[in-house]
């Protein structure tokens, strides 16, 4: 009998051991989710199957926010999830708001590091009542899970609901402290094009419009537009677009001047404005309050 419990032993670690060989069905997704102790380490991974059929996305948060694996407190959900130029904006229910910094941090951490593996997603933008912060991978430190960057506050102009005037919206970025001028002010100018949070402003950039690149020179900032930008967005003036986009680009420290391309070439003239020299607060004289 105990031979061939043995046997009967044998075989079945032997099938086991071919079942766990099998491939797993579905599309292997990585989630981030809290360490354990014996993993010393703040964070650790998980890879789960994502089946045929759901979109990963989907999936991921899914299990971002499920009992298993989720590092925010229970019952925390995304309340409201879009994507746009490869950033997924996040507004999360107010459960979120109970984590202290840390925690919040190692939380916030985990739903980067999950959704930037993903194709198409290169950022994560976190939106509460009280700050609206864009983050990436590369924004954290794995190895202790330190923030390399900096908070900075800073000033974006849209339009008021009239479509009349700019109105200032101010909001919380974070930046690396080895950011280029050039990434910085592309975080700026993709929170522009992204749009206000505030109900009571609107966006000025015509639908469509893409980041195609930035580039600083000295004290000025070349911005590359795709050219859905010469097209005008229902309701507002194009001097309030491009007054907007001067005033935003200009209140950034060190920046005196914006050059307009679209499409990797310069322009000459936006809408009746000539724009083939730099564009300062102090030449504009189309400038709108």
């Amino acid at each position: 009998m105990k031979r061939v419990s043995a046997i009967t032993l044998s075989l079945f670690l032997l099938l086991a051991g071919c079942a766990a060989d099998q491939p797993q069905e579905g599309t292997p997704v990585t989630i981030y989710t809290l360490g354990r102790a014996e993993d010393r380490s703040a964070l650790r991974e998980e890879t789960l199957y994502c089946p045929p059929g759901e979109a990963e996305r989907d999936f991921a948060l899914k299990n971002l926010f499920s009992p298993e694996y989720s590092a925010f407190p229970p019952g925390t959900t995304a309340r409201d999830v879009t994507v746009n130029n490869g950033v997924v904006s996040v507004t999360l229910s107010e459960d979120a708001e109970e984590l202290s910094d840390l925690r919040l941090t190692l939380a916030r951490a985990c739903a980067v590091l999950t959704l930037t593996e993903l194709d198409g997603v290169s950022a994560v933008r976190f939106i509460s009542e009280e700050q609206d912060i864009l983050l990436r991978a590369d924004d954290f430190i794995l190895g202790s899970l330190v923030l390399s960057n900096t908070e900075q506050n800073v000033t974006l102009y849209f339009s008021n609901a009239e479509g009349t005037r700019t109105a200032s919206e101010t909001r919380i970025l974070v930046v690396r402290e080895t950011d280029t001028a050039d990434r910085y002010l592309n975080y700026i100018l993709e929170e522009l094009i992204a749009g206000p949070r505030n109900a009571e402003l609107r966006p000025v950039f015509p639908v469509g419009t893409r980041l195609l690149s930035v580039i600083v020179n000295g004290t000025d900032c070349t911005v590359n537009l795709s050219g859905e930008f010469l097209t005008s967005r229902e309701g507002i003036p194009p001097p309030l677009t491009l007054t907007c986009l001067l005033r935003s680009v200009t209140a950034q420290e060190g920046i005196e001047s914006l050059t307009l391309w679209i499409d990797g070439q310069p322009i000459g003239n936006y809408f009746g404005i000539g724009t083939s020299a730099p564009l300062t607060r102090e030449n504009a004289v189309w400038l709108l309050p």
